[in-house]
């Protein structure tokens, strides 16, 4: 951990395109892809993050990553794209490497949990319904119709494409383009944080209830893109 504090301290700048890892391997920084998260959703996303590992942490992340010039500077509170899809992938490998699989896993959940609520308010969900009439609704009319609405908004303000499909007793979400796993390869599902948005996202749209959400399958094992499993029914 003290080499994670000095990273920060000292505000080191790897040279470009090299990461250097907890454990003192050096690996190849994901390339940027040319696809974009809106700056809004990308400071939305460091916001969200630094409520899960504190300030330092993201900062010292940030020039893990070589991407310090959003410490003092983060991406402005508009709907330009400008925040790649691979600084994304890249925060959530440093988030491993130093925090191992298992307190990655922990705060990536907790960075998509907390990510839905400033997303709600810095946009509106294209629900049909006022935000009054949309509370009063049936908490599986709400589902039904606030999960399509979450991709919708999602998928117009990145370069990703959300998508609902209703399977009767879940939803299938999918995410072409995933920010999250963009360039990487991996054995098992990577996607938690996206895991932790539509878990909270889930809960809101039930009334407080909690929903599972599994990630079934995943771009960086293979598959064309990322697909997630929300069930109707509440976790008893």
């Amino acid at each position: 951990r003290s080499f994670f504090i000095c990273l920060y301290l000292i505000r080191v700048r790897p040279p470009a395109g090299i990461m250097y890892a907890w454990s003192g391997c050096v690996t190849t920084l994901i390339p940027l892809s040319g696809y974009y998260l809106s700056n809004r959703l990308g400071r939305l996303y460091l916001e969200s993050l630094e409520e899960a590992i504190g300030r330092n942490g993201l900062n010292a992340l940030l020039n893990l990553i070589n991407s310090g010039e959003y410490i003092d500077r983060p991406p402005p509170n508009d709907l330009a794209m400008g925040f790649d899809l691979a600084t994304t992938s890249n925060l959530n490998r440093a988030i491993e490497m130093i925090y191992g699989p298992r307190g990655a896993r922990g705060l990536a959940l907790r960075s998509g949990r907390a990510m839905y609520d400033r997303l709600v308010d810095s946009f509106d969900l294209p629900t049909g319904f006022n935000e009054l009439a949309f509370r009063l609704l049936p908490a599986q009319t709400r589902l039904k119709i606030g999960v399509p609405a979450l991709a919708r908004v999602l998928t117009q303000h990145s370069d990703q494409t959300h998508r609902a499909a209703d399977r009767g007793a879940c939803f299938d979400y999918t995410v072409e383009r995933c920010a999250v796993c963009w360039g990487q390869s991996a054995t098992a599902p990577l996607c938690y944080l996206t895991v932790g948005l539509l878990q909270e996202a889930a809960s809101a749209f039930g009334r407080g209830q909690e929903f599972r959400v599994m990630q079934t399958e995943c771009r960086a094992m293979g598959a064309t893109a990322c697909v997630f499993r929300i069930d109707k029914e509440p976790i008893a």
